[in-house]
C-alpha cells in the first residue's frame, strides 16, 4: 500500500505555477503634466506671496532644482519591469538590469502605481508609474500581479 504525497512536503509531484510578466515602461506623459502643474504653482505661490523680492528670488532657485530633479527622474523611468518564478526583475534601458526586492506598501491606483524596491547591493529603488506608461493589457496584468505578489 503507498501513501499519498504530503502536501507540506518541499517535492511535491505537481511543480508550482508562476505567472510570467513582461511589460514594456515608457516615460509617463501623465506624470510630466502633473509635475508642470506644481512647478507652476509653486512659482505662482513666490509670486503672489507678500515676500521680498530677493528672498522669493532666492526661493526659485530650490524650487526649480527639485522640478528639474523629478522631472529627470520621470524621464528616465523606462524599461522592462518583469517576473518569473517569485521575482522581480526590473532592467532599465541602455542598462543591465537585475532582481529587485520589494519593501514595504505598494500604491495600487487605478491611475498610478508606486513599487518600493532594493536591489541586491541594497540600494533604493522606488519606480513611479503611469497608466499611460503602458499598454492597457501590461497595465492590468502588472496591477494583479503586484497585488497577489505578497
Amino acid at each position: 500500500m503507498t501513501t499519498p504525497a504530503c502536501r507540506n512536503s518541499p517535492h511535491s509531484p505537481v511543480p508550482e505555477r508562476h505567472a510570467r510578466l513582461s511589460c514594456s515602461v515608457a516615460p509617463s506623459r501623465i506624470l510630466t503634466l502633473i509635475l508642470a502643474a506644481a512647478l507652476l504653482q509653486g512659482l505662482l505661490l513666490l509670486w503672489l506671496a507678500p515676500l521680498p523680492w530677493y528672498i522669493a528670488l532666492a526661493l526659485v532657485v530650490p524650487v526649480l532644482a527639485y522640478a528639474i530633479l523629478e522631472w529627470h527622474r520621470i524621464v528616465s523611468t523606462s524599461g522592462v519591469i518583469s517576473t518569473r518564478e517569485r521575482r522581480w526583475f526590473w532592467r532599465p534601458d541602455g542598462a543591465e538590469g537585475g532582481e529587485i526586492f520589494l519593501l514595504g506598501e505598494l500604491v495600487l491606483w487605478s491611475w498610478v502605481v508606486v513599487v518600493n524596491s532594493r536591489d541586491p547591493r541594497g540600494r533604493r529603488l522606488r519606480l513611479v508609474l503611469a497608466r499611460d506608461s503602458m499598454s492597457a493589457d501590461d497595465w492590468r496584468r502588472l496591477r494583479a500581479a503586484l497585488q497577489y505578489s505578497r
